[in-house]
């Protein structure tokens, strides 16, 4: 059967009184499935159901889920935010396969993660599935938790220490080689991809040690302007702008006077809040600004 809904429609199925989604055309950038269909609870988000809905940025999965099948939401490219309930749920091989967007699980019914850090939860959560590739990690009950933290946490250091290249080989052998041609670019996407998982972490910082923040600004400042990987640096010129992830690329000691102007240099002419950001920094924290700087601000 088919049924209308915010946001679009879905096919779905009923099974000993249950509803299984088993497609979703998706109409507007944001989805709403409800609790209920035809009187009986939303139980699963089947196989493939969400499949490559690029229009997708927002989709909001009713409180009575109990699965979300295999690939459900995998190469929904643009998906940022997904409304899940704080409970149990199976999800199945590559749920979110290829969600490079994907910045928040927001915890519905969540009295007891709201205890335990609130969008820190659903940001570090959301990691889980693209960034760390650790499923073990995608338990909406545990998230947060001071175990659960520890093996985030563990995971991304497993993670930091590996080689760049590792995986390459891999990818080749499965046939991807035609979007990873060269060693070279896939090396630098990896380091992007290790660098943004220290700005996650040190934005989220819920349960962060002293030690291991020491280690995530060190690879920050390792990959900074100047270095022979500027990994961190291109992470924020590829992001909107953002105060506080300047303030923590600022915090790692990667601005320096040595690699300041081609910080500014880099920057397009219609990024004027970062160009700004860093010129208030500069003001603040380095060498007054001179004249022609205030007229560019």
């Amino acid at each position: 059967m088919e049924l209308q809904v915010k946001g679009g429609s879905v096919s779905f199925q009923i099974q000993k009184d249950k509803v299984c989604i088993t497609d979703v055309h998706v109409e507007k950038d944001y989805l709403e499935i409800p609790d209920f269909m035809e009187g009986y609870p939303v139980v699963s988000v089947g196989k493939k159901a969400f499949l490559g809905q690029k229009l997708l940025r927002e989709a909001v999965l009713p409180g009575s889920v109990e699965e979300i099948g295999e690939w459900a939401f995998a190469h929904c490219s643009n998906l940022s935010r997904v409304h899940i309930p704080e409970r149990d749920i199976f999800f199945g091989k590559g749920a979110f396969k290829d969600c490079v967007s994907l910045k928040e699980f927001v915890l519905t019914k969540q009295e007891a993660a709201s205890a335990r850090g609130n969008g820190h939860i659903g940001a570090l959560l959301a990691a889980v599935p693209v960034l760390l590739d650790a499923p073990y990690l995608l338990t909406p009950t545990e998230a947060g938790e001071i175990n659960w933290l520890k093996k985030w946490d563990a995971r991304l250091l497993d993670l930091l220490e590996k080689p760049d290249r590792e995986g390459y080989s891999k990818q080749v052998l499965c046939g991807e080689e035609d979007l990873m041609a060269s060693i070279d670019v896939y090396l630098a996407e990896r380091r992007r991809q290790k660098a943004f998982l220290c700005y996650v972490r040190l934005q989220y910082d819920l349960g962060l040690s002293e030690e291991l923040k020491e280690i995530l600004q060190k690879r920050l400042r390792d990959h900074t302007k100047g270095c022979e990987s500027e990994a961190a640096w291109e992470v924020l010129l590829g992001q909107e702008a953002s105060g506080e992830l300047l303030q923590i690329f600022a915090d790692a000691g990667c601005i320096t006077e040595a690699n300041f102007e081609d910080l500014l240099s880099d920057l397009p002419g219609e990024d004027a809040e970062k160009r700004a950001w860093l010129l208030r920094y500069r003001d603040a924290h380095m060498q007054k600004m001179n004249f022609f700087d205030e007229m560019d601000l």
